[in-house]
């Protein structure tokens, strides 16, 4: 048995035992029955869950309103306190009796609404729309959502009709701005989207804020459970190709893999996650030599001449594992590779993956200690997989390029010509070197006010008016206005 108190407003308070089966409705007329006792005659009792926020259901039992818990606050409303209002997602709509008190915000926070309407996604994810008539909607802000619902209700009959809408975020790649769009329904594709962005640029793409890979134009929102998108050009993506290793036991490489577009800034992981048919225990093989580890960036592989990046899937895991560190770089660079790989072919990864010129740095052991090009990485480990090298700058002036958020440093000479540090630090950020002449470099000999620099000057023009202490050229990269 289920023990129930009424509250009256006049704090007075009555208790009556119910069977678990006991309706709503049966204590709904029990209630009226106490209240005409009591000389509290109300024409209709409805009954408020206070934890859930939602009146409850007249033919709902009190066992299955109980659900898990040993009890539950209950509020009685007459009929003046509530109100009918439609909430609708899509196609779907359902009448809802609420509490005329309860916030807007309520109706995007009960999960009991979310579930009538099959809307499964975070109340973050979207937003209402209050729609008076066809011709007059509001879509409402985060103040008007914490107004409560009886501002909204008009004097005519007409039910109150709020719309679900899903909020779509699309953050611009190049100032990280964010655009947010709400749509009815997710039954649209990407082309549409972009639309509705009014992006004009026809070179521009949506890629998924998860795994940063290029959305096809026909892709429909609805076969995707991505909310939050990036807006790229072309320049700012690359093509991924994966191939069938010879090797490989069991054909899974479908047409879909073979060209794959990502942000350039993705890294190794993102395409293992968008490609989940690769098993754990099989790998992506790039120039036919090393595995790349999962953190390794897109942009590494990279250059001027070089767009489109092919891997081969093989089915087994490579057994050296190569780590290389340098002070000038932000992170290490890690691989794996047979032990029959020589030292010479691990300098020309590190030099071609980090663009270095191969001039002004060596590649030593963590120990310092020199190692011969020829040596095989067996050699070397004999007693262990696992290679520590580093990559030391042989150079007397360095130089760093700072370029937005980018800080990069160039090991040169005093021969060395401006434009060449130019080139480099385009290289080094993946732009095209097509695109040279957009781009100055000044000199910060003065922060509040760098000096524009000629590309044909070279280092040393530029040390002669530069304090003797200064062991690193600073230079700021900047695109010319239009």
């Amino acid at each position: 048995m289920f023990i129930f108190f009424l509250l009256f407003i006049s704090d007075e308070t009555q208790s009556q035992y119910f069977n678990p089966i006991t309706t709503w409705k049966q204590i709904s007329l029990w209630s009226k029955i106490l209240g005409i006792k009591l000389d509290k005659t109300i024409d209709n009792y409805n009954f408020w869950h206070i934890e859930q926020q939602n009146i409850i259901d007249d033919n709902q039992t009190i066992s299955s309103t109980l659900g898990q818990a040993e009890s539950i606050n209950v509020d009685i409303l007459n009929g003046d306190d509530v109100v009918d209002i439609i909430l609708s997602y899509d196609n779907t709509i359902q009448m809802i009796h609420i509490l005329k008190s309860c916030s807007v915000q309520n109706l995007l926070n009960n999960p009991k609404y979310l579930n009538q309407l099959n809307l499964k996604i975070s109340p973050q994810d979207c937003c209402l729309v209050c729609i008076l008539d066809e011709s007059k909607k509001q879509t409402l802000n985060s103040l008007d959502m914490e107004n409560p619902i009886s501002d909204y209700v008009s004097d005519s009959k007409k039910l109150i009709h709020f719309q679900i809408c899903i909020l779509i975020h699309i953050i611009q790649y190049d100032h990280q701005n964010e655009l947010s769009i709400s749509i009815s329904h997710r039954n649209i594709t990407v082309k549409q989207l972009l639309e509705m962005s009014k992006i004009k640029d026809v070179h521009t793409y949506l890629a998924s804020y998860k795994t940063e890979m290029i959305l096809s134009e026909n892709t429909n929102l609805s076969m995707i459970n991505d909310m939050k998108f990036i807006l790229v050009k072309q320049h700012q993506t690359c093509l991924i190709s994966i191939k069938q290793s010879a090797e490989t036991l069991i054909e899974i490489i479908e047409d879909d893999m073979k060209n794959q577009r990502y942000i350039i800034d993705a890294v190794m992981n993102d395409i293992y996650k968008q490609n989940k048919i690769i098993d754990q225990d099989q790998y992506l093989l790039y120039n036919s030599s090393f595995v790349p580890s999962r953190e390794t960036p897109l942009s590494l592989f990279l250059s001027s001449t070089i767009t489109t990046i092919e891997f081969n899937l093989i089915d087994r895991k490579l057994p050296m594992n190569v780590t290389v560190i340098s002070d000038e770089q932000k992170s290490s660079l890690q691989f794996q590779c047979e032990s029959s790989m020589s030292f010479g072919r691990v300098h020309e990864i590190v030099y071609q993956l980090w663009k270095l010129n191969k001039q002004f740095y060596s590649l030593t052991l963590d120990d310092d200690c020199n190692v011969d090009e020829e040596y095989l990485l067996s050699d070397a480990s004999e007693s262990t997989n696992n290679i520590q090298l580093k990559v030391i700058s042989t150079a007397n002036i360095k130089c760093m390029i700072t370029y937005q958020e980018e800080n990069i440093r160039i090991s040169t000479t005093d021969e060395t010509l401006l434009s060449t540090i130019l080139k480099e630090a385009l290289e080094k950020l993946v732009i095209s070197l097509d695109d040279m002449n957009m781009f100055e470099l000044y000199l910060m000999d003065d922060p509040e006010s760098p000096t524009n620099v000629d590309l044909d000057s070279s280092i040393a023009n530029i040390s002669e008016d530069l304090p003797k202490e200064i062991k690193i050229i600073p230079f700021q990269l900047k695109k010319k206005e239009d």
